[in-house]
């Protein structure tokens, strides 16, 4: 077994060695062209704009022009964010792209309605709003005043191979989003007025990893009209590192386990701080957990899904709940994040559980049990969820929603949780004015789509008071750019996650691409050779990647064959250290039960000790049974029980009828068609008064016509044998050995005739396979379930027989030796009783289809005894 490395074994945080790291150099020689430009222009510090490739620069760019500007003014270092925020006070329009899912998606659908595609709309949406954010970006690039002229050739570029009828919703889309994108205005905008050029005597843009439109075409404006130069964090001039580290992983948990042992190793050896490059979320957050185990701080810029956290997951459970076939286990999620007392809620879930029926059945525990004490008053559940039922505008949804959270005692947990006042934010639920415009009316299951989608495309940031840097770093392995990190640990370097041409986002053709300025990929290729030559310039560099993914096989990227081509790759050895661990090998479990007295005994129960003692002594005396489920699809087994239902009504009727007649009985043939009719009708009434599992049962319902058919043929023959039905669903016990036998016996039937009459005969009704039951009677000694029954009924002559009731045909499978298979049961169970009241062991015996389907085989640990 490997481990990773003892916390106490991380070396103190420390900063980087300047002469190691290559951002130290880049900055002076950019600070160095930022001074000669300034000079050569007579700029004044104040009234120079640095614009940086992307915000996290920001702080590193203060401390490196602090060196080189010691006293007075120094340049504004801004992003193209930043600097129109601090120019301008931007209040967007209502039709304005915004680059925001809650809004934009309302719009976009609201563009779809009025282009008359309704109907597609969850098919268009998704398309709508990423072709025109994407479309977004590249408008905002293009100066106010040139959009008109661009708008032109825009127009006719759009739909460029989109003119073919089968096409129709891709024009739709292409032209509803570039409109919308030309109509938006943007919060940087006045970065090309001349007010804000008035302000600025010199305008320096740093080239980051990957294109900057925006940012390229404000230094090509102002170069025309003030001072705009262009410059480089000049990382291409920096070599390859030489200590770069390969490491070939097995599978994706083996590829976590090293790349957390590489950053543990970096910060033993006081390389500090180590940047983790966020290439595969899933893969990050496990090495993040990891580190989080060992007492690493790590500051994540990435981010995940907002959807993914606890505080989205409650919240969607409320909308979940609210819906109109909302089962009883989606009521029971959402009520578990609400105010309801903890030990109210198991007594609900656990009443639910006992009935294992569908919703309608347990409406009377839910009514006993499902108040919410918020701020005093009671609040019923289902008067609350009723209130989430009926269609309106988005406004009044988000009213509502913010209503039923506070009503249900959620809300406060939400805003004192960070992912939850960021759910809170992101869908404007403080804020319901903000989208009055759309008055749409929406159902519950629109809103609940848009809800969904909003905290898919939102972003959590867990954020730490104070926290500015950390040991680690997660982050786009493009923002590696010029940031004093002394190593750089790689996972997901595998021909998926990091290829060398990446797949460009939408569905916009090349020709398009080129004409709209949108980024092909032979751009996003050179984008992606600048980011991987600029990662290796790193003092150290660890690049992983896994070989296999479940039966897969996975290749490295193309970028990391490069390296595995050169003369000497180094392969680097595992850096997780050996650990022994001392062998704990697991025996065969062998309890007693000499505490625990045994007091009733049902058939399927000592089955059970018969099949494997072990399963009787953790399902039966220790009580460790699973919970059932409640919302489950209708099986064979739930067709069985109703069946069982049914029969018994049937029989049950037909007694209190007098109508014990069958063939034997009829004068004629027509006689004996005619009551074939009456039974029939008889048994689809009862049929039809049993509740039946919902729509799930569809499948089973259309057969019963024949399955009514084929049992009432043999129930005749049956008739004719002189048997005529005496009990159904006959509950019995009977002491023995100390003991309480009980079970409850599906039908006794009575011969009517004969010298043997009033004999008894114990009849078990069975939907599985007749070589199934012939196989159980086989072995007279091993069939307890019909010797059960005979020894509880307590008769000196009995008959049994299963019933097996199929489409087909019905028959009868009786087992000849019951009197025998009695005695020698009731013998076994005094014998079994004694030896488990005296301590005797039980062992796992069980084997074959009795484990494969044992619910305590996770207690046994069978599959890991050793010989």
């Amino acid at each position: 077994m490997t481990a990773i490395a003892k916390t106490d074994q991380i070396a103190p945080k420390t900063a980087p060695n300047a002469a190691l790291v290559p951002s130290a150099a880049q900055w002076h020689a950019l600070c160095a062209h930022v001074q000669a430009v300034m000079q050569a222009r007579g700029a004044h510090p104040a009234r120079t704009v640095v614009l940086l490739p992307f915000y996290q620069l920001q702080t590193t760019a203060r401390q490196a022009s602090a060196g080189v500007w010691q006293a007075g003014f120094t340049p504004r270092w801004e992003t193209t964010k930043s600097w129109g925020q601090r120019v301008g006070c931007f209040v967007p329009a209502a039709t304005d792209l915004r680059f925001d899912a809650a809004h934009d998606g309302l719009q976009a659908a609201s563009f779809i309605a009025q282009a008359g595609l309704t109907d597609k709309q969850a098919m268009l949406l998704p398309a709508l709003v990423a072709a025109a954010q994407q479309l977004g970006a590249v408008v905002a690039a293009v100066p106010p005043a040139q959009r008109a002229a661009w708008a032109i050739k825009a127009r006719s570029a759009v739909v460029q191979g989109l003119e073919a009828n089968p096409l129709l919703y891709e024009a739709a889309v292409a032209r509803i989003a570039l409109e919308w994108a030309l109509v938006s205005r943007y919060e940087t905008d006045v970065l090309f007025d001349a007010a804000t050029g008035a302000q600025v005597d010199c305008l320096v843009v740093v080239e980051g990893l990957q294109g900057n439109p925006l940012a390229t075409a404000l230094a090509a404006h102002w170069g025309g009209i003030k001072e705009g130069v262009s410059s480089t964090l000049a990382f291409d001039a920096l070599p390859a590192s030489p200590h770069v580290q390969l490491h070939a992983a097995t599978d994706a948990h083996d590829e976590a386990d090293r790349a957390a042992a590489c950053v543990l190793q970096h910060l033993i050896t006081g390389r500090s701080p180590v940047a983790l490059a966020a290439v595969d979320r899933l893969l990050t957050r496990r090495i993040s957990a990891t580190l989080a185990l060992h007492g690493v701080q790590v500051l994540d810029e990435t981010g995940w899904k907002l959807s993914t956290t606890r505080a989205a997951a409650a919240l969607m459970a409320l909308l979940r709940a609210a819906s109109g076939d909302a089962g009883d286990d989606v009521r029971l999620d959402w009520l578990k994040h609400t105010a309801l007392d903890v030990g109210q809620v198991n007594r609900l879930e656990k009443a639910c559980r006992q009935k294992n029926m569908p919703t309608a059945s347990v409406d009377s525990a839910r009514a006993a049990m499902q108040f919410i004490a918020v701020d005093g008053s009671m609040v019923h559940a289902d008067a609350l969820l009723k209130t989430l039922s009926r269609p309106r505008a988005i406004a009044q949804w988000l009213l509502s929603l913010a209503d039923a959270l506070r009503t249900c005692g959620m809300w406060d947990g939400l805003q004192k949780d960070e992912a939850g006042a960021d759910c809170i934010a992101a869908l404007l639920l403080q804020t319901p004015d903000s989208v009055a415009q759309h008055s749409a009316p929406m159902c519950l299951n629109d809103f609940s789509a848009w809800v969904q989608a909003t905290l898919e495309a939102a972003s959590f940031k867990a954020r730490q008071a104070g926290q500015t840097q950390a040991p680690v770093t997660v982050l786009p392995l493009a923002q590696v750019l010029a940031r004093p990190f002394a190593a750089l640990v790689l996972p997901g370097a595998d021909e998926s996650r990091l290829p060398r041409s990446p797949d460009p986002s939408g569905t916009w053709s090349n020709a398009q691409r080129e004409a709209l300025g949108l980024p092909n990929r032979d751009a996003l290729a050179n984008e992606q050779a600048r980011v991987w030559h600029c990662a290796l310039t790193l003092p150290h560099v660890d690049v992983l990647w896994r070989c296999a993914e479940g039966e897969q096989v996975v290749q490295p990227s193309a970028l990391v064959q490069m390296l595995l081509a050169a003369p000497a790759p180094q392969h680097a050895a595992d850096p997780r250290t050996m650990q022994a661990v001392q062998a704990n090998p697991s025996a065969m479990p062998q309890p007693t039960a000499g505490g625990l007295q045994i007091t009733r005994l049902s058939a399927s129960a000592y089955e059970d000790l018969r099949t494997c003692p072990y399963r009787y002594f953790a399902l039966r005396l220790l009580g460790l049974q699973d919970a059932p489920e409640l919302d489950v699809e209708v099986d064979k087994r739930d067709f069985g029980s109703w069946l069982h239902a049914v029969l018994a009504d049937f029989h049950q009727r037909r007694k209190l009828s007098a109508q014990v007649g069958g063939v034997a009985q009829a004068d004629s043939t027509v006689q004996a068609n005619s009551e074939a009719v009456d039974d029939a009708t008889l048994l689809d009434q009862c049929a039809s008064d049993q509740q039946t599992p919902g729509n799930g049962f569809i499948p089973f319902a259309a057969s019963w016509p024949q399955v009514r058919a084929s049992y009432l043929a043999w129930l005749y023959q049956h008739e004719v044998a002189g048997w005529q039905f005496d009990a159904s669903e006959l509950s019995r016990e009977r002491p023995h050995a100390g003991i309480q036998l009980i079970g409850r016996l599906d039908r006794v039937d009575r011969l009517s005739r004969g010298p043997t009459a009033g004999t008894a005969m114990v009849l078990d009704y069975k939907t599985e396979a007749v070589q199934t039951s012939k196989d159980r009677v086989r072995d007279p000694l091993e069939d307890t379930q019909l010797a059960f029954y005979a020894a509880l009924l307590g008769e000196d002559d009995i008959e049994a027989a299963y019933i097996n009731i199929a489409e087909k045909e019905t028959q009868s499978t009786p087992q000849p030796e019951l009197m025998m298979a009695r005695d020698a049961l009731l013998s076994g169970i005094a014998i079994d009783v004694e030896r488990i009241h005296g301590g005797q062991t039980m062992p796992a015996l069980g084997d074959g289809k009795a484990c494969d389907f044992c619910a305590a085989r996770g207690l046994c640990r069978k599959d890991f005894w050793t010989a």
